[in-house]
């Protein structure tokens, strides 16, 4: 089902017969898409249906095996030395990172998000340091900047990690199963900040899910996968049970 048509928000990023394989195995096959000004997509398909690639190209970090991914930013001049990279903010999968005891303080861990725009030795202006400090507020961080990233609770290392990518501006947010292994409790103090981002900084949200109740009920739109697009539009009009009806049939494929 394709989105509609009729929404007049300009495009930031187009995603053109986008196909991927690791070695013989195909991950992605000929993927179309358009995501939107200040939408809020959600990604959704069974284990290894090729979400995660999926992002990861949308992101930049993994070049397709075929197609192209164009951004265009709409939201005035674009910072940064690299052209719209910063304005791309990726938090990654938090078993990844988990698995690493950083034996660094939270506001170290932000001040990796200006890295991108002033690579890894160059000490942080106070431009940067001023960056930092907003984001640490942003996410609500500021009685805990000093801690160490490793002594944290699963629920604020994913704020410290959404804080780190929002240093660098971005127009774009993307997010990999970003609450899993984090309480009911901080899970909603999580859905609630990415949905003041959306709204009061008018941040496009692209998130993978696990859960495909929460898919239904927070997004503006959902892309369900199975290695091409099986789904693409309106999470209202799918709700969790063509959700469910989509995970059984791609199970049955």
């Amino acid at each position: 089902m394709p989105v509609n048509t009729t929404d007049s928000r300009p495009v930031c990023l187009t995603v053109k017969n986008v196909s991927f394989s690791y070695g013989a195995d195909p991950v992605l096959e000929d993927i179309s898409l358009d995501v939107r000004q200040e939408e809020f997509v959600g990604i959704a398909g069974p284990n290894g249906s090729g979400k995660t690639t999926l992002l990861k190209i949308l992101v930049g970090l993994l070049p397709p095996a075929k197609g192209s991914v164009q951004f265009t930013c709409h939201m005035g001049e674009c910072q940064g030395r690299s052209p719209c990279r910063p304005c791309i903010g990726y938090v990654p999968q938090q078993p990844v990172l988990r698995q690493q005891q950083f034996p660094v303080t939270v506001r170290e861990v932000i001040e990796m998000g200006t890295y991108g725009q002033n690579g890894i030795f160059a000490r942080p202006g106070q431009k940067e340091r001023d960056s930092v400090e907003k984001a640490i507020g942003e996410a609500g961080l500021t009685k805990i900047a000093g801690e160490l990233f490793s002594d944290l609770s699963g629920g604020q290392q994913q704020r410290v990690l959404i804080a780190r990518a929002l240093v660098g501006n971005p127009h774009i947010l993307a997010l990999d199963e970003p609450t899993n292994g984090v309480d009911a409790k901080s899970k909603q103090e999580f859905y609630a900040l990415l949905s003041h981002l959306h709204k009061t900084h008018r941040i496009t949200i692209l998130i993978i899910l696990h859960d495909l109740t929460e898919l239904s009920q927070m997004m503006e739109r959902i892309v369900f996968l199975h290695h091409r697009v099986m789904y693409d539009g309106p999470a209202r009009e799918l709700g969790a049970k063509g959700l469910w009806d989509l995970m059984v049939q791609a199970g049955n494929q």
